[in-house]
């Protein structure tokens, strides 16, 4: 106990001689200018511009008409493309000439794949043409 007493006694000896100091006005400000970094404003990019968004949106629109329009569809077997009927004019008509074209047999999920396997390629090509720099 006594040497606690003592050592009191001791440390209000020390500062009432040597005294407090007082912090400059503005210590902590600067102190806590130096910790905290600068704000940078960084500008908002997206990832896909909007020039993406509208090819992306104009391709699964072409997609999905093409496919409306001609894969079979219901027991008919036929494409809705044959169920449109035909309007001629007796002014303004025109016979071509008859041309067979050779029918390839492909099951929906194939052709629905290789529509898919364009878009992805079409965008691929737009977005590296988007890159280069023309001058």
């Amino acid at each position: 106990m006594k040497n606690l007493e003592k050592e009191d006694e001791y440390f209000r000896k020390f500062f009432s001689e040597v005294g407090t100091e007082d912090t400059p006005i503005g210590f902590h400000k600067s102190i806590l200018e130096k910790l905290s970094p600068k704000r940078v404003v960084s500008e908002y990019k997206p990832v896909i511009s909007s020039m993406a968004w509208k090819i992306i949106g104009v391709t699964i629109a072409l997609l999905v008409v093409s496919v409306l329009l001609f894969l079979p569809y219901g027991g008919n077997n036929l494409p809705l493309l044959d169920h449109v009927p035909v309007f001629t004019t007796q002014e303004f008509s025109i016979s071509l000439p008859k041309m067979k074209l050779p029918t390839i047999e492909l099951s929906s999920v194939a052709i629905q794949s290789l529509i898919a396997f364009m878009l992805f390629a079409s965008i691929s090509i737009i977005s590296t043409v988007k890159k280069w720099r023309f001058s």
